[in-house]
């Protein structure tokens, strides 16, 4: 078996996990998470998607913080919230100002599918960020990220990681009913 397809079945496995545990809101989806963004770095690197790269190995940072974040304040602190759509307006038009640079400095090496390959990375940044403080927004952002990775992934052939973009994107829809459940 090609090695790049079982590091992408490892990625996709653990990624899974991450967003099943975290619809629950277990604090240890974010070890899953980890494991499945190092996975999916290793394997992005090696079909030349630098700016997936670089946003896999922060959402293993960014699951390092999850996981102090979510042990370290006590969950009544750690509440679902909502955000104002001015500040949603906000940070969508930063996040394409944001996408059209890394788009731009991608470009100056050999990366493949720059722009497209920059919006998702920056849209994941900012949805993780929102992610880890508990905003319901998040998962509308993630709903949109992973319906436009579908595509992305398709394209590059990556089949399972579109396959679990389409898992995530349905998993999205479920995680936000249940958080608008719970914050109403």
């Amino acid at each position: 078996m090609n090695k790049l397809l079982v590091l992408e079945i490892i990625s996709f496995s653990f990624n899974i996990l991450f967003i099943l545990f975290y619809i629950k809101e277990i604090k240890w989806c974010w070890a899953f998470g980890i494991l499945g963004s190092l996975s999916g770095a290793l394997l992005f690197y090696n079909n030349l998607l630098y700016s997936e790269t670089l946003l896999y190995i922060f959402y293993a940072f960014m699951g390092l913080y999850g996981l102090y974040i979510w042990n370290r304040i006590e969950s009544q602190e750690l509440q679902i919230k909502r955000i104002k759509r001015s500040s949603v307006f906000a940070i969508v038009l930063f996040g394409v100002a944001a996408s059209l640079g890394l788009g731009f400095l991608m470009g100056k090496l050999d990366a493949d599918k720059t722009y497209y390959d920059a919006l998702s990375t920056v849209f994941g940044i900012i949805a993780t960020f929102l992610e880890i403080y508990k905003y319901l927004v998040a998962w509308l952002f993630w709903i949109l990220i992973n319906m436009y990775s579908i595509w992305l992934y398709k394209i590059t052939e990556l089949d399972f990681l579109a396959i679990q973009m389409l898992i995530y994107t349905g998993l999205s829809v479920y995680g936000y009913f249940q958080w608008k459940n719970k914050l109403t």
